[in-house]
C-alpha cells in the first residue's frame, strides 16, 4: 500500500476546479482517486468504496484499500460526502437561453397582474427608449384570462419596446410600438408556418406564434458575440450547480459552436455539449467540415441536425390531426413540408449527421416516423424526435420498430396540468407525456427539460417528473395522469444512460466503469432509498466531469 504517497484532499478543502481534463497546453491533469460511496450501474460491480482517475476517464474502480494501494507516487485522493451517481444528464436544453434568462425580465409562474407589474417597474427604471426583454409567461397561471394583448403592455411601457418570449418559445408577446418598428399591421400576411393572431376587429393582437416571430429579427437588439459567451459561461455554472455534467444543446448555430470551441481552448468548457445544428446555414457549413464527435477531450460533439416540424401545444402550434378543442378552426402549424423534411433527412444519412426533429402534436410526431421509415431509418442511425408530446396508439410500436429516440421533457407535467385537457379534449389527452407507454413498447427514451422553455432545469425536478408526474412544486396533487408514472428503477437511467446512447457515447459514459469518463455527480442520499416526496428535496454536494470538480456545495441548507 502508498498511503505515503498519496496526497488528501477533502471536498471542503479543495478548490473549485473549472478547467478541462488537460490543463494549459494540453498538459495532463494530476492522476486522482476518489474515495466515497459509488453507485456505479454497472451490473458487473453495482457500489465501489474508489475509483482512480487519469486524463479523464477511470482507470481503476473497487475497494478503497485496493485502489489505493496501486495508485502511484503523487496521486491526489479527494474524499466525497455523500453518495456518487453516473453525471446527470439532460438530454434537450437551450444553454445560451438560460444565460440570457439570467440577465432578462424573468416571468416563470407569475399571473397576468404580478407580470404587468414586473413589466412597469422594469420600465420605469430603463433609459429613455430601450428595448426591454423577457420571458417565461404563461397564460396557463393566468386562470382562463387567455392570451395576453399589446393594449396591455402598452399601458405599462412607458415608451419603451417590449418584447416577451413566453415560457415554451414558440410565441412571443409584443406591445405596439414594437409591431409598429417591425411593419406588422391587419394586412401583414401569416408568414409559411407562423401565426399572427388577431382581434375580431382584425387588428394584430401583439402575439407572434412560431415563424411570425422572425418578423421581429431585422428590428430586435441582437446580441454581440460577447454576450453570447458571457451568457452560455453564465448557463454552464447553473448547469453544474444543477449536478450536470452533460447537456444535448438542442437549438445552436455556427456561432454557438465557434463559441464553445473557443471555451474549451481555454479550459472553460464545463460540462460536456452535445450540439444540434440548427437552421439552412449551420447544416450547410457542417456538410462541408463533416461530423465532429470529439473536438477534444470528449467535451464538445457537433453531429446532429434540429429541425422543427411544428410548433408547441401551448402556443397552439403543435400540429393535430383533428382541430383543438378550445380552439376549432386550428389545427396548429406545418413548419416545414414532407419533401423539405425528406430533404434533410437524406442529408443526414448521405453525410453521417444524426437527424434530431421537434414534433409535438400527434400529426407532426406522425409524420416524422412516416419520413424516417420512408428513408430507411435504423436503429444504427439513432435519430430522435424532440419532445414526442402527443404519440396516438397506432404510432407507439414504430419507435422501437425504427430505432428511433423519443427525447421527452417529463417536467412538462407540470405546465400541461394547467392546460393540456383545455387544449386537445377528455378523448386526446391520453396521447399527451406517455412516457411509460413508449417504454413499454420498447422505445428508448432519454430525458431531458428543454429548459428554459419549461418549469425547470434541475434534474430532480426531471426525476419527480417521472416518477410522481408532479412538477417539482408538487403540483397536482396525486400526479397528472399517474398511470404514466416510471417506476424509480427504470426512470434513473433515463437521466444518464439513454441520454448519453442518444448521442452515440455510451462508451464513454452512462455508468462508473474502467475506462469510462469520471464524470458523476455527488448527492446528500442514495435516491433509491428516498421517499418519492423527497426526491425534490436532493441536494447535489459536488459535480465531477473527467475528474474535475467543477461544482462542489460550501453551504450547510
Amino acid at each position: 500500500m502508498r498511503a505515503a504517497s498519496v496526497i488528501a484532499l477533502s471536498v471542503a478543502a479543495l478548490c473549485l476546479c473549472v478547467a478541462t481534463a488537460y490543463g494549459a497546453g494540453g498538459q495532463a491533469a494530476p492522476r486522482t482517486v476518489f474515495i466515497g460511496q459509488f453507485l456505479t450501474f454497472d451490473p458487473s460491480q453495482s457500489r465501489a468504496e474508489a475509483l482512480e482517475v487519469d486524463r479523464g476517464r477511470i482507470v481503476r474502480i473497487g475497494a478503497a484499500a485496493e485502489v489505493l494501494s496501486s495508485a502511484p507516487p503523487g496521486t491526489r485522493q479527494v474524499r466525497l460526502p455523500g453518495v456518487a451517481l453516473p453525471g446527470l444528464a439532460d438530454a434537450h436544453i437551450h444553454v445560451e437561453a438560460i444565460g440570457e434568462q439570467l440577465e432578462k425580465l424573468n416571468l416563470q409562474g407569475l399571473d397576468k397582474s404580478a407580470v404587468l407589474h414586473a413589466v412597469a417597474a422594469a420600465a420605469q427604471r430603463a433609459p429613455p427608449g430601450r428595448w426591454l426583454e423577457g420571458g417565461g409567461w404563461d397564460e396557463g397561471f393566468w386562470h382562463g384570462a387567455g392570451f395576453p394583448s399589446a393594449s396591455e403592455l402598452d399601458a405599462v411601457s412607458h415608451g419603451h419596446p417590449i418584447v416577451l418570449d413566453r415560457i415554451d418559445g414558440h410565441s412571443t408577446w409584443v406591445n405596439s410600438r414594437v409591431l409598429s418598428a417591425a411593419g406588422i399591421d391587419r394586412h401583414t400576411p401569416d408568414p409559411a408556418g407562423g401565426a399572427i393572431r388577431h382581434d375580431a376587429a382584425g387588428e394584430p393582437t401583439g402575439i407572434l406564434v412560431d415563424n411570425a416571430q422572425e418578423l421581429l429579427a431585422p428590428v430586435r437588439p441582437r446580441p454581440t458575440r460577447a454576450d453570447r459567451t458571457r451568457r452560455i459561461q453564465r448557463a454552464l455554472a447553473q448547469i453544474s450547480r444543477w449536478g450536470l455534467t452533460s447537456v444535448h444543446d438542442a437549438e445552436v448555430d455556427g456561432e454557438t459552436v465557434a463559441i464553445y470551441r473557443a471555451l474549451l481552448a481555454r479550459g472553460a468548457l464545463t460540462a460536456r455539449v452535445y450540439t444540434m445544428l440548427a437552421g439552412e446555414n449551420a447544416r450547410r457549413q457542417a456538410i462541408v467540415d463533416g461530423p465532429m464527435p470529439d473536438l477534444g477531450d470528449g467535451l464538445l460533439a457537433v453531429r446532429s441536425f434540429k429541425l422543427f416540424l411544428d410548433g408547441a401545444l401551448g402556443s397552439r402550434g403543435a400540429e393535430l390531426t383533428d382541430p383543438y378543442s378550445d380552439a376549432p378552426n386550428e389545427h396548429g402549424l406545418e413548419r416545414m413540408s414532407d419533401a423539405e423534411l425528406d430533404q434533410v433527412i437524406h442529408l443526414g444519412l448521405e453525410h453521417g449527421f444524426q437527424v434530431n426533429v421537434h414534433a409535438i402534436g400527434d400529426r407532426a410526431v406522425h409524420r416524422v416516423l412516416d419520413a424516417f421509415e420512408r428513408a430507411g431509418v435504423g436503429p444504427a442511425q439513432r435519430f430522435r424526435i424532440e419532445h414526442a408530446s402527443m404519440v396516438r396508439d397506432e404510432d407507439l410500436p414504430r419507435f422501437a420498430r425504427l430505432g428511433v429516440i423519443a427525447s421527452m421533457q417529463p417536467v412538462f407535467v407540470g405546465e400541461y396540468s394547467r392546460w393540456a385537457e383545455a387544449r386537445v379534449g377528455p378523448e386526446r389527452v391520453h396521447w399527451v407525456l406517455r412516457t411509460r407507454d413508449l417504454l413499454a413498447s420498447g422505445a428508448i427514451v432519454a430525458a431531458g427539460s428543454d429548459f428554459p422553455s419549461s418549469d425547470s432545469g434541475d434534474p430532480r425536478a426531471t426525476l419527480v417528473g417521472l416518477v410522481s408526474r408532479q412538477s417539482a412544486a408538487g403540483s397536482p396533487p396525486g400526479g397528472w395522469y399517474p398511470g404514466q408514472a416510471v417506476p424509480l428503477a427504470q426512470a434513473l437511467p433515463l437521466l444518464w444512460a439513454t441520454p448519453a446512447y442518444a448521442a452515440f457515447e455510451e462508451q464513454s459514459l452512462g455508468a462508473l466503469t474502467v475506462g469510462r469518463y469520471a464524470d458523476f455527480t455527488v448527492l446528500d442520499r442514495d435516491p433509491r432509498s428516498t421517499p418519492t416526496e423527497r426526491l425534490r428535496a436532493l441536494k447535489v454536494l459536488a459535480t465531477v466531469v473527467g475528474g474535475r470538480i467543477v461544482f462542489r456545495r460550501t453551504d450547510s441548507r
